[in-house]
């Protein structure tokens, strides 16, 4: 298993709760010893990717290529992303990308987004209970089968946006809804057992604190099954917004991932401070899993934020957000979110998703000269040397 720094859990408390464990798989469901595969070093003070023979590398590339408003000419999709100068792949890659470039696998293996919400499919989990425990090891296992030989394989990512704040846009939470389950149910007699042993009349930190054993024992599920089929590959767990980012769960995922992925707002403007604060919390690089900017095109109707006036002015402030993002010591990568325009899933209202191209993979003059230019920084900047584990 690779080595990466962790720290300890600065508000963590002590308290009895059953432990429940996760049903063993056999001895040949374990991932087998592999040493060749994309990690992550450290050169002059800054935290680089790395690929099995010791090249760093900053991952650029996009998201959603398995979008559904894309043609299956997936060849063209190689050729647009490369000749933007992309090097990698975001979360969402067809299989039959996964042997062109590197690439992020994800899945969302709770139904907790918070863009869930508009479809109807939101839901909780009792995460005390031993079956669903079984039921998401299970479906960690076949994500590593499917993905753990390949050697484009970055890492993986786990559910994305969950709705982690006790006050959120869903009216919702963990908590209230493990309070809430039967008197029988695991994830009841697991709060109970809280409860007795809980000193103080804070409601907020009550709650606080029993939330924090919830993401305790769903990463240690998680990581558990992900670690167990696949040791040698990155784990960056849930992937978070900035407002669905509670400290405390935050830290309980720490133990369990090589990096922390984050959706920044799509919006210009490189939100230092933030992205510091973040680090500064869990000793992690950051990879920016999702972000774009988007801009005016037609009487289309965007979804985004203040519109840029059009693509060209988009492009600028994209790159002015990577250069500066390329200048932290920590963050290792960034993936522009949708390759071409699609609606939203879920049923989620709002206009467009736009993408970085046009119809049929046009690129877009101003912003694909932009991504070219910034690629071609990140190529110039990415230290030349080979420092291959073991060399």
């Amino acid at each position: 298993m690779r080595k990466t720094k962790m720290i300890g859990n600065a508000l963590a408390f002590t308290c009895m709760v059953s432990v429940l464990t996760v049903v063993a798989a056999s001895a040949q469901d374990a991932a087998p010893a592999r040493s060749q595969s994309i990690g992550l070093t450290e050169i002059d003070g800054r935290t680089w990717l790395i690929t099995p023979d010791g090249k760093p590398f900053f991952a650029h590339g996009i998201t959603h290529v398995t979008n559904r408003s894309l043609s299956k000419d997936y060849g063209a999709v190689s050729k647009a992303c490369k000749d933007l100068g992309f090097n990698a792949y975001g979360y969402g890659c067809p299989p039959e990308l996964k042997k062109d470039m590197p690439y992020v696998e994800g899945r969302n293996y709770v139904p907790i987004s918070m863009y869930r919400s508009k479809g109807g499919s939101f839901r909780f989990i009792d995460i005390f209970d031993p079956q669903v425990q079984q039921r998401l090891a299970t479906q960690v296992k076949q994500t590593c089968l499917q993905n753990r030989d390949n050697p484009n394989l970055i890492g993986y990512y786990w559910t994305d946006l969950g709705a982690w704040p006790l006050k959120n846009s869903i009216g919702k939470n963990w908590v209230d809804f493990t309070r809430d389950l039967p008197a029988d149910a695991p994830g009841r007699k697991a709060y109970d057992e809280f409860v007795n042993i809980w000193n103080g009349d804070d409601a907020q930190a009550r709650d606080l604190a029993f939330l924090r054993l919830i993401a305790r024992e769903y990463f240690r599920v998680m990581g558990e099954a992900n670690r167990k089929h696949d040791p040698d590959h990155l784990i960056f767990g849930e992937r978070f917004a900035f407002n669905t980012i509670v400290p405390e769960v935050l830290e309980e995922l720490v133990p369990w991932v090589d990096a922390i992925a984050i959706q920044p707002p799509f919006q210009p403007g490189f939100p230092e401070a933030k992205y510091q604060e973040i680090h500064e919390l869990t000793g992690k690089p950051i990879l920016i899993c999702d972000f774009a900017i988007r801009f005016q095109d037609g009487d289309k109707s965007i979804r985004g934020w203040k519109l840029q006036e059009d693509a060209r002015t988009a492009g600028v402030e994209y790159a002015k957000y990577i250069h500066a993002a390329l200048v932290t010591p920590y963050i290792i990568g960034a993936f522009w979110c949708n390759p071409i325009d699609s609606t939203g899933a879920f049923n989620k209202g709002g206009g467009l998703k736009q993408g970085l191209f046009g119809d049929e993979l046009a690129p877009r003059p101003g912003l694909s000269e932009a991504v070219i230019e910034l690629n071609r920084h990140i190529a110039k900047i990415t230290p030349d040397r080979t420092n291959a584990p073991g060399n």
